[in-house]
């Protein structure tokens, strides 16, 4: 297959939620001056929440996005008759939760109960096989056509494919997030409590990858949870967040043309 970077498609939502824990945090302590830096890093299993897909091309109307058979695999995209491949009506890439792939580091400056601190993370999503039915990689796959094509099968009834000649192919080989955050936090301390709960709130820019494309989006975040002093030099803490990117579409995406176009 080819590219065609003419053709583009826009419109993914992206909502995601995040639970993270085993946090350690290490006061940076070389003298009086410095000694409210400190670093952290934290491991962060991930729940996912991705809004509906959806794609058009900027240059071209679009009047049909559809999902490959899943009884066929992606080398049935070389056959003559490709578009007939072609039959998930309304199909919307699906991503996996990310259980292992998750990490976040951050330095930081605290006075009293409150403290400012830069983060980076990592994640990267999956895609989903929907009941593992797809084969070879062909639920990556999704058809772009500027015109629809009518078909009938019998006892399956009609249904609608691409046209031939009139339509682009999408692959999805799943998204990488790296975000970029600055945060604002405040510990509640007791003397009568051996952890102190901590809220943040944070925001920045997400550099989000997919398509073989990146893209830079604004995203805001939140986070609660709990913090134990080890000693004076070390603390564990525990607990969750909520990032969301602001904008849902990206732009620019490059399309495949069908092998022959």
């Amino acid at each position: 297959m080819k590219y065609k970077t003419t053709f583009t498609a826009t419109a993914l939502t992206a909502l995601i939620s995040f639970m993270h824990c085993i946090f350690f945090s290490n006061p940076v302590n070389a003298n009086s001056i410095v000694h409210n830096f400190y670093i952290s890093g934290k491991y962060m299993p991930t729940a996912s929440h991705f809004g509906t897909f959806a794609a058009k091309e900027e240059q071209s109307s679009t009047d049909l996005l559809v999902g490959l058979d899943q009884r066929k695999t992606s080398n049935d995209l070389r056959d003559a008759s490709t578009q007939y491949n072609f039959k998930v009506q309304n199909y919307s890439y699906k991503y996996q939760n990310n259980p292992f792939l998750g990490f976040a580091g951050a330095i930081g400056y605290s006075i009293g109960n409150s403290r400012i601190e830069l983060e980076v993370s990592y994640e990267t999503f999956d895609l989903k096989n929907p009941g593992n039915n797809y084969a070879n990689d062909s639920h990556k796959y999704c058809a772009l056509s500027h015109q629809k094509h009518e078909c009938n099968e019998g006892k399956s009834g009609t249904w609608y494919t691409a046209k031939s000649g009139n339509f682009v192919l999408l692959k999805n080989e799943g998204l990488l997030d790296v975000s970029f955050m600055l945060n604002a936090c405040y510990d509640i301390t007791t003397e009568r409590m051996p952890f102190s709960p901590y809220i943040c709130a944070g925001i920045g820019t997400d550099a989000i990858s997919m398509f073989e494309t990146t893209h830079n989006k604004i995203s805001y975040q939140g986070k609660l949870g709990f913090n134990y002093t080890v000693n004076s030099r070390v603390s564990v803490f525990a607990g969750g967040h909520f990032h969301r990117v602001v904008d849902n579409k990206f732009k620019g995406i490059p399309a495949l043309l069908p092998d022959g176009s």
